[in-house]
């Protein structure tokens, strides 16, 4: 899109390019109101009619600026995604885009080439390039996308040229603005985006309370919360890991910390009954592990975070987890995470480790009082989550590690 002429303004809730009309058109007057309210709305910017559009998708509320370009066919070719990690500064976060090889090939065609670019703050990235999209191979290297390329002002609302600053157009301050005014209010249309919805817990409380029931692929029936030693925690610093790693980054421990002391640790373990050979056989298994700071009930859930982790960088899905290899995972505090996993592993070698029936194993250290609890991950490896519950007044109750076998169960009874 070039700025030799002016750029039509309009809002909405989105935009469709099969009839090159805004969905649920809004004012500028409602448009700036969301957007103080930290509200979603959309953004359109196009020339003389052109099917060519750029879509700015804002939700404040979520720290989040989208954008969809389209070119002259009405095909999408690029997508961006900025978030408000600063005041006044968006932070590019992702994109990926579409090369197509002439004016007939359609949109998202399998063998357009795409090139997908994600970045972190701290300077890291990656990139991949697949010039023939699912018809031919793929290149991964690092991001080489310079700082002043990650980071640009937030814009005032109205002030849009700098969208075209962030997909790379020449001339973006000279663009004119001209504002669509012949706006139909009260169009009720659903927008066809929506901000990122990273992961979110689902059914904590319930997986520990016996004879709650929850149906996936089987019908569960949640039995008593197992036993699984006491976890000393001196500095209150809590590290979720696989213990058979070496020094890792979770070593460090969850940025959300709790008095120094010793707490509970119990397995939420959940069965279904199933028909093998003819028999019917019980099935129990391991949904959950929960280090229990207080009886208190929670009534909210946060993602454990580590002090590099920040949650509104996350897609659609994502979440913050720790990794497993082993099928085994472990809490313990941050003060002995590497030598007391190291112990572990050496015993694990040796064949001197002992496990309880329920796949429990301890590693103790007399010198500092402090202990490994490692536990089986679920189904075996893979990144598992930990939710931080907390109380009326805000205080932890309790560290939740979900193995995410129920995560997308329906709950049925709870007794």
């Amino acid at each position: 899109m070039a700025c030799q002429e002016a750029v039509d303004v309009a809002y909405g809730e989105g935009w469709d390019p099969a009839r090159g009309a805004v969905l649920g058109p809004i004012s500028a007057v409602t448009a700036a109101e969301r957007d103080a309210a930290g509200l979603p709305y959309a953004v359109v910017l196009r020339q003389g009619g052109s099917p060519a559009a750029i879509v700015a998708h804002v939700a404040w509320e979520c720290h989040f600026l989208g954008l969809w370009g389209y070119d002259v066919q009405g095909r999408r070719f690029v997508e961006m995604e900025l978030r408000r990690l600063e005041a006044d500064q968006l932070f590019f976060a992702y994109q990926r885009a579409w090369s197509y090889r002439g004016e007939d090939m359609p949109e998202f065609a399998a063998d357009a080439g795409r090139l997908i670019i994600e970045l972190r703050p701290d300077g890291g990235g990656r990139q991949i390039v697949e010039p023939q999209g699912d018809k031919g191979g793929s290149l991964h290297t690092i991001a080489d996308v310079p700082e002043e390329r990650r980071w640009f002002p937030v814009p005032a609302f109205g002030r849009w040229q700098g969208l075209f600053t962030v997909l790379g157009f020449e001339g973006a301050d000279g663009c004119e603005l001209r504002d669509v005014r012949d706006v139909p209010e009260g169009e009720s249309t659903e927008p066809n985006w929506r901000p990122p919805q990273p992961m979110r817990p689902r059914h904590l409380n319930e997986l520990f309370i016996a004879g709650a029931r929850l149906t996936a692929d089987e019908e569960y029936t949640v039995r008593d919360p197992i036993a699984a030693g006491t976890l000393h925690l001196p500095s209150g610093r809590l590290v979720a890991r696989d213990p058979t790693y070496g020094a890792c980054a979770e070593d460090a421990g969850f940025t959300a910390t709790v008095p120094p002391g010793s707490y509970p640790v119990q397995l939420a373990s959940a069965g279904y009954t199933a028909e093998h050979q003819g028999r019917t056989i019980v099935i129990d298994e391991c949904t959950a592990v929960r280090v229990l700071i207080s009886e208190q009930p929670a009534m909210t859930w946060e993602l454990a975070l580590l002090a590099d982790q920040d949650e509104r960088l996350l897609r659609d899905g994502e979440f913050y987890g720790f990794g497993v290899d082993s099928g085994t995972g472990c809490f313990v505090d941050a003060s002995m995470a590497g030598e007391l996993g190291q112990r572990f592993w050496d015993g694990q070698v040796a064949g001197t480790r002992m496990e309880s029936d329920n796949g429990v194993s301890i590693v103790d250290d007399p010198a500092t009082g402090t202990n490994l609890i490692a536990y089986p991950s679920g189904r075996g490896d893979g990144s598992y989550p930990v939710w931080i519950g907390r109380d009326a007044d805000g205080g932890v109750t309790c560290f939740v590690a979900d193995m995410l076998i129920l995560h997308e169960a329906t709950l049925s009874t709870a007794s």
